[in-house]
């Protein structure tokens, strides 16, 4: 009997389909994976945005004018932050004339492997700070009697020390002292040392009236005083009369700024540890300051001010009272407002001194954290610098 030897063709049809159905099960895993690696990654991207975006988000809410406002122009420095996501760094780069640049990173950390996306953003930004602009060195109402060797002056100057941190502002000067009325030989030079200077040395400003010490822009006064008081700034309870004002740090290693401490109104030395400190500073009633104390911010007093025996004080003091200057070397750099809505005699003796300061009023402003905010500019403050940094 003669057997046929039969070649079979099933097998290897079942062995090249198994390989095709492999290689198509293989092909979609791969392309379902990738797909999915896409879609991570491109959520991944989005997230990293939204983090850059809310750590500039919380930089710009919480602006804080006592550390950033004292960044010297073309400088920068970095705050961080982290959320549930990821975590974002924030550089903020001084560009001049209250305009501050911000470069946001993200960077997610969630994700196992697949994290580490990151996302960096630009935003330009404009400071916004309450509008309290004095229009001279003194700027009052009633009969103002210069004395002995005191001066009061609306010639422009920045402090020695305080150079770098004052480019850009304006430079020009103002009148030494502004009253409601300069008839009847007002203001009055009763010492032969005495003498008012500016541009002009006084002037006459009909429209001053009660507004013009509460009203300062979007902010009133009691505005400020609401400020002064959640800052834990009200100094009522020292008394009428403080003699020891003066900056005091902590015992902790750096030794850091006391800003609890009620008779710590900031140090006019910029590099000390309280040298950015700009205290809004309120007293309710009548205050006298003497003995060789010194301070800088804004001062808000609910009555009269008298200083003597030597206080030097670098920003904007407010009264709603009279201020007057005994005697000692009185030094006030920046601007005084007294209302004196009574027209009370107010009298500046001794060595006193008031000398306008363009610098020193802006920043007791800019500084304090409560009175100046960051926000976009208005157009084209937004841009995308992902592919220039990373």
């Amino acid at each position: 009997m003669r057997t046929t030897d039969r070649t079979g063709f099933a097998l290897p049809a079942v062995t090249g389909a198994m390989v095709i159905i492999g290689i198509l099960v293989t092909a979609g895993f791969y392309m379902a994976r990738q797909e999915l690696r896409i879609g991570v990654a491109s959520n991944h991207t989005n997230l990293a945005l939204n983090i850059a975006q809310a750590g500039a988000n919380e930089v710009m809410a919480n602006w804080n004018g006592y550390s950033l406002g004292n960044i010297l122009p073309w400088q920068d420095t970095t705050l961080t932050g982290t959320m549930t996501s990821g975590d974002w760094r924030v550089s903020i780069a001084n560009a001049n004339d209250h305009v501050y640049f911000l470069t946001a990173t993200g960077e997610v950390t969630e994700g196992g492997l697949w994290a580490g996306a990151t996302r960096t953003i630009g935003i330009t930004t404009k400071i916004l700070y309450a509008d309290i602009n004095p229009p001279g060195a003194l700027t009052t109402r009633g009969k103002v009697n210069v004395g002995g060797s005191a001066t009061i002056s609306g010639d422009n100057v920045t402090p020695t020390t305080w150079g770098p941190y004052c480019t850009g502002l304006a430079t020009d000067s103002l009148p030494g002292i502004v009253l409601e009325d300069t008839t009847g030989g007002n203001p009055n030079i009763t010492g032969g040392k005495a003498s008012i200077e500016g541009n002009p040395n006084f002037d006459e400003d009909s429209t001053i009236v009660d507004d013009t010490f509460t009203d300062f822009g979007n902010l009133t006064w009691a505005e400020l005083v609401a400020v002064a008081q959640a800052d834990g700034k009200e100094v009522t309870s020292l008394g009428t009369s403080i003699n020891t004002i003066g900056p005091s740090v902590t015992a902790t290693i750096p030794p850091r700024c006391n800003v609890a401490d009620l008779q710590n109104w900031g140090d006019t030395i910029p590099l000390a540890p309280c040298g950015s400190y700009f205290p809004l500073i309120y007293h309710a009633g009548n205050l006298t300051v003497q003995s060789n104390s010194y301070a800088q911010g804004i001062l808000l007093v609910e009555g009269n001010l008298e200083v003597r025996g030597g206080f030097t004080f670098y920003g904007i003091i407010i009264t709603q009272g009279t201020f007057t200057a005994g005697l000692g070397n009185n030094l006030i750099v920046g601007a005084v407002m007294a209302s004196n809505a009574g027209d009370i005699n107010e009298t500046y003796s001794g060595s006193s001194q008031i000398i306008y300061s363009r610098c020193a009023v802006t920043r007791s402003v800019l500084n304090n954290s409560a009175l100046s905010r960051a926000r976009p500019l208005a157009e084209r403050s937004w841009v995308d610098l992902t592919a220039a940094i990373n």
